[in-house]
């Protein structure tokens, strides 16, 4: 029996949001390119104004794009 206990909402954002710095970083975006793309796609310009479902689509974007900007 192990005690791993479900991460809380906080705890589950902050990983996102770690994983979206490392991609962004693997992909070469600057904040201003982030927030580009989260203007285009969600109408906001911060990462902290993304519900849970849309920081988690966010990721998985970054991780499928090969490319080093947000051309798209």
């Amino acid at each position: 029996m192990t005690n791993d206990r479900p991460k809380t909402e906080g705890q589950r954002l902050e990983d996102l949001m770690t994983k979206i710095d490392t991609e962004m970083q693997r992909l070469g975006w600057t904040v201003e390119q982030g927030r580009e793309h989260l203007q285009k796609y969600y109408g906001k310009r911060s990462r902290l104004l993304l519900n849970e479902e849309e920081l988690d689509n966010f990721l998985l974007y970054l991780q499928l794009t090969d490319t080093p900007t947000p051309n798209a």
